[in-house]
């Protein structure tokens, strides 16, 4: 991926998004008139112009979001151009699984081996479990098993560290393990104390 910007356009650049980020609006205003539209255009090269244009404008939006991030000195554009191909990635990432999921099931049913669905008692606790949980966390979830966010893009998303969005995760991906688990082994548990009682 080529990221070579032009020295005196990407001093404009990030000087104008300093001057955005202090609330300057005239700024803000030609900061996306120079950097949005050149960007759609690159990422146009790679994915859909439709596509293109509307991560060029998430890109800008991920910016001011993350302004704190931008180290001075750098090159804004090049900045903005890796925010927007991680996003595109992402999603390219989640529609080639999304597709390789489909191919699956119409493979299955054109065999004759799909079966009809039938719940689970794991997945019955699951869902008991994912209903309790509080929304925040259900939304933490759901940005990353469906929507197949990274822990980077929703730490950036809202604010908060990397390391702190994966341990989250981990905590609650371990708790709702327990929650599945637990009448097993509460069973297995009665199980062994009724054979050492005989």
């Amino acid at each position: 991926m080529n990221n070579t910007v032009p020295h005196a356009v990407s001093d404009e650049c990030s000087r104008l998004f300093a001057q955005a980020l202090r609330g300057d609006a005239d700024a803000a205003t030609q900061l996306y008139a120079q950097c949005v539209p050149p960007l759609s255009g690159w990422l146009a090269q790679r994915i859909s112009a439709h596509a293109a244009e509307e991560m060029a404008h998430e890109a800008m939006v991920l910016a001011f979001r993350n302004g704190d991030r931008f180290k001075p000195g750098h090159s804004f554009r090049v900045w903005l151009r890796t925010l927007a191909w991680h996003r595109a990635l992402n999603i390219l990432r989640n529609d080639s699984r999304r597709r390789a999921r489909e191919q699956a099931y119409l493979q299955l049913e054109q065999a004759g081996e799909y079966e009809e669905y039938k719940p689970s008692p794991y997945l019955e606790r699951l869902e008991s479990s994912l209903a309790a949980l509080p929304a925040p966390e259900r939304e933490l979830l759901e940005l990353h098993y469906l929507e197949g966010k990274t822990s980077r893009a929703i730490a950036e998303m809202h604010g908060r560290s990397r390391s702190a969005v994966a341990v989250h995760l981990h905590r609650l991906c371990r708790k709702l393990r327990t929650d599945i688990e637990s009448p097993q082994r509460r069973g297995r548990a009665c199980h062994e104390s009724a054979r050492m009682a005989a």
